[in-house]
C-alpha cells in the first residue's frame, strides 16, 4: 500500500522526517518512534519502532536482518514515549500490511 501522509497527524506522533535515501539513516535523531521503509513509489515495504535512544540502532538492525528489502527510503515518525511507538506501530502494520513484516 502507498504511504498515506495523513499518517503525519496521528495524535502519537510528535515530529516526522522526509524520505531520506536508506543510506542516509544515520542522520535521524535517536528518539522514540516508528520507521518505514518503502520504494521509490512509496510502497511501505517495512514498518518498525524504536526505544528512546535507539532509532538509528534499529534501522541499521534492520537493514543487516533483511528488513529494506525492496526499499530505497526511510522514514521516522517520532513519538514521546515507548508505548506510543509500540501502539503506532502496530497500527501502521495493520494498515500497511507490509511484505517485510510478514517474513
Amino acid at each position: 500500500m502507498i504511504w498515506d501522509s495523513s499518517d503525519h497527524s496521528d495524535y502519537r506522533v510528535v515530529a516526522y522526517t522526509g524520505w531520506r535515501y536508506l543510506e542516509n539513516y544515520g542522520t535521524f535523531e535517536d528518539r522514540a518512534g516508528v520507521y518505514l521503509f518503502a520504494n521509490a513509489d512509496l510502497q511501505v515495504k517495512y514498518v518498525g519502532k524504536a526505544g528512546a535512544g535507539r532509532m538509528v540502532i534499529e534501522i541499521d538492525n534492520a537493514i543487516r536482518r533483511g528488513k529494506a528489502y525492496g526499499a530505497t527510503l526511510v522514514k521516522a515518525l517520532y513519538t514521546n514515549s515507548d508505548t506510543n511507538a509500540l501502539s503506532l506501530e502496530n497500527a501502521l502494520i495493520g494498515k500497511y500490511n507490509p511484505p517485510n513484516n510478514l517474513i
